[in-house]
């Protein structure tokens, strides 16, 4: 009940931090950025007072084993290696640590598994929902939230020793961001519309001197730090490393040389890997406080085994001096299966790891014996997602696009399957009846919207489905008024979950008469087909509807790119500013619209009343469609681990593991 209460609390702070931070007239620090930061910039606050850290009232220290290195002489001295003084981030911690030990992680694959528990963005959520500086150290705004001022931390250094500049800053804006070598396309943070034209401008971005760059924009961007926390995320590259690989310096002949060099097969893959990847690339300078080891049979994301080290020139402490991170190093070990997760937890050999709610007996039995705590975290989609239906708005076939924009088809599909039922088979009863809607504490939340059409009614749902003008044929499936056969082809991608959530929807459907197949397939063969709107219905996290708050990261809930099902290619209409996709009318052409309004306000207030007309818009159509309760995130962490968040939000604004800070963990002795 306990965790409960404070799950509930952090989703209340969110809410409260989403909508009050541009208001914010505080004169204190910036939360965890510790006594040294900037103070944040804000159109209502452009304080730009500067709190130092005292450095006498703590001396430096640092890992043992980067102390042997130090008295050999193969590594600068700790204060060398670090920011001014007044410039180290400290981290206050709980408890102080101790060096030694490793994390031990099981992952499928790499990619983002290994990249959010150590990335380091320009700036960073906080719990509450505001953003913080992280690798800047402060940031100024003007009044009408068209120049940004940031500033970095005087002395910092890359993974390498050399020097990290607002150059790296600008470089990889100018010579990555707008040039697309990373093979993604210019970041929404660095764009906005001209309010008058709709015509889209991009930032200009100057380097002012060594630790200080301007953001301007042609029109006001009220959003750009917290886009730039979600989107851009650390706003930064390695100007001295790209220089050497980037075609546009070395030239193509020289960049084809050096991507067969690195293994991979062309320039492209060599951009992106390095450019966007880039933790997941030996040799690649970082910010990061652990960097993909070199050593043959340590270093290839792509093998059974790999490992992270620590970072000699991390420039964060706590606040008794102790350079971070605590821990030496993170060792990964590549899993085919969920089973094998499983196992691995079991014998102890995850040290910090993912359990399924499917397993939770297995996993509370056994913690004691093997020595691991268990933690719930709160999660941001609005309903468990291998349950969420999302029916294709733009859909080809010109009946079912019809169909599935009546609100009524949905509302039977809703009211078609009794929850209380569809729950106790698919959770075992943990999960609560409820609608695809914002979890208690987020912003829209209302009870009403979470038990809209959940009433388990099918002489309803038939009613509405006559009203529609379906006709029941004499199979007992209903067809179109033309006679053609009614059919929902369901897809998701292989091991989303949806496979045993289909089943029993679809023992639903069939008793309302509603007909429908489902086809699994790859998760790349069902993004092309999401891109290329090559689909009719989804079922499952093909993105899920989710957010923590729309103000901040709306991909699921509003068209702006070709991305969430439920919408199809109104995401590309928005994105192409009309020229491309297919308008939406009625009241998904009212939340693009709200949306761009959304995003030309500056003031905190008004602001949250857009999000909420957007979220109401949401209530009245429900266009995902959910049918039980999201599950708590359950991490197993060691028990000697200290540190660890008991709870908090797993999120990808929070960058899912990221928001522990596991820097900050140790191993206590």
């Amino acid at each position: 009940m306990k965790k409960l209460l404070i799950l509930m609390l952090i989703m209340t702070m969110i809410t409260a931090g989403c909508s009050s931070q541009n208001d914010s007239k505080s004169n204190e620090p910036a939360g965890d950025a510790g006594a040294n930061a900037v103070q944040e910039g804000t159109p209502d606050n452009t304080a730009t007072d500067v709190v130092s850290t005292d450095a006498g009232k703590y001396v430096l220290n640092e890992s043992p084993e980067l102390a042997k290195m130090v008295n050999a002489g193969t590594l600068p001295s700790v204060a060398d290696r670090l920011p001014l003084s007044e410039d180290i981030m400290v981290e206050n911690v709980v408890e102080v640590g101790t060096y030694g030990g490793s994390f031990k992680f099981a992952y499928p694959k790499a990619s983002w598994n290994t990249g959010k528990p150590i990335e380091q963005g320009l700036f960073r959520f906080k719990e509450d929902g505001s953003v913080e500086p992280n690798v800047a150290k402060g940031y100024e705004v003007n009044e009408d939230a068209t120049v940004y001022t940031i500033h970095l931390r005087e002395g910092m250094k890359w993974s390498d020793g050399v020097d990290f500049t607002a150059a790296d800053s600008v470089f990889f804006y100018e010579h990555m961001c707008l040039t697309e070598s990373f093979g993604k396309s210019l970041w929404d943070c660095f764009k906005v519309d001209n309010p008058s034209t709709g015509e889209e401008t991009h930032a200009v971005f100057k380097q002012v001197d060594d630790y200080t760059f301007t953001v301007t924009f042609e029109f006001s961007k009220p959003s750009f730090i917290e886009n730039v926390a979600i989107n851009a995320k650390w706003l930064y590259a390695p100007k001295h490393y790209h220089e050497t690989i980037l075609t546009e310096f070395v030239g193509e002949e020289k960049a084809l040389e050096k991507a067969t060099e690195m293994g991979f097969s062309d320039i492209k893959a060599m951009g992106k890997e390095t450019g966007y990847y880039y933790w997941n690339v030996p040799g690649v300078p970082t910010l990061n406080p652990y960097v993909l080891s070199t050593e043959k049979g340590k270093s290839d994301t792509n093998g059974d085994y790999y490992e992270y080290i620590r970072n000699p020139y991390y420039w964060k402490t706590d606040q008794a001096g102790n350079q971070l991170p605590y821990v030496d190093k993170i060792e990964y070990t590549k899993i085919t299966d969920e089973s094998q997760n499983l196992l691995k937890l079991l014998a102890g050999d995850i040290s910090i790891g993912l359990a399924e709610w499917k397993d939770i007996e297995t996993v509370n039995e056994n913690a004691d014996k093997v020595g691991y705590t268990i933690n719930q975290w709160a999660n941001s989609p609005w309903s468990d997602v291998a349950s969420q239906l999302q029916l294709n708005q733009t859909a080809q076939d010109d009946d079912l696009r019809k169909l599935f924009q009546d609100k009524r088809f949905r509302e039977a599909l809703s009211i078609s399957v009794d929850r209380e039922e569809y729950s106790k088979l698919i959770s075992n009863g943990w999960a609560e009846p409820t609608q695809a809607s914002p979890g208690e504490g987020m912003l829209g939340y209302s009870e009403a919207w979470a038990k809209k059409w959940t009433d388990y009614s099918p002489e309803k749902a038939a009613q509405l489905l006559e009203e529609i003008g379906l006709v029941k044929g004499s199979k007992g499936y209903y067809t179109f008024t033309d006679g053609k056969e009614l059919v929902l082809n369901i897809t998701s991608y292989t091991g989303s979950g949806a496979d045993d959530t289909y089943v029993v929807l679809k023992k639903y459907f069939d008793a309302v008469g509603i007909k429908t197949t489902y086809q699994p397939v790859d998760k790349d063969l069902l993004n092309n087909r999401l891109t290329s709107n090559d689909f009719e219905v989804v079922l499952g996290p093909v993105p899920p509807a989710e957010t923590i708050n729309i103000m901040l990261l709306p991909d699921t809930l509003v068209p702006v790119r070709n991305y969430a099902a439920w919408y199809g290619q109104i995401g590309t209409w928005y994105a192409s500013n009309g020229k491309e996709g297919y308008k939406p009318e009625g009241d998904l052409l009212e939340l693009c619209q709200l949306y761009d309004q959304l995003k030309a306000t500056a003031n905190a207030e008004q602001r949250t009343e857009i999000a909420k007309k957007m979220l109401k818009l949401h209530e009245d159509n429900t266009w995902v469609i959910g049918y039980m309760s999201s599950a708590a995130t359950l991490w197993t962490v060691d028990k000697n681990i200290h540190n660890f968040k008991e709870v908090s939000v797993y999120s990808d604004e929070f960058r899912g593991l990221g928001i522990a800070h596991i820097d900050t963990c140790f191993f206590a002795q």
